[in-house]
């Protein structure tokens, strides 16, 4: 039996807009992971600085923190969509700016170090 939820459904545009959101997060999380596999492991038969390593160990860390976090700010939405309540404040663009912005920086560091 499926478990009933507190308050009352909202119009679905808004469901579905969230659920949109939560997907575009999701697919931010697999391009960071994109991007950080190859770096992390290297790429065979390519030589890469080793500061590369770190910079992919760095985006794919990002990715693995995105995933939670959007699934549990479009859970905090979808609860304050169905009492009709102020919607929460997404802490996600402050992570995924600050990680990249980390992640800029050490690629800077380590290219002017070169």
């Amino acid at each position: 039996m499926a478990r009933q939820e507190p308050g009352y459904e909202p119009d679905y545009r808004f469901s579905l807009a969230n659920e949109r959101t939560l997907l575009s997060w999701i697919q931010t999380a697999f391009g960071l992971l994109a991007l950080g596999v190859p770096l992390a492991g290297g790429i065979h038969g390519v030589w890469l600085p080793p500061w590369h390593h770190a910079i992919g160990l760095g985006a794919i860390a990002l990715s693995v923190l995105i995933v939670p976090a959007a699934y549990r700010n479009w859970r905090r939405v979808q609860v304050a969509m169905r009492l009709g309540v102020r919607l929460p404040r997404d802490p996600l663009p402050a992570l995924l700016a600050s990680g990249v912005a980390v992640l800029l920086a050490t690629t800077l560091v380590s290219v002017a170090m070169k």
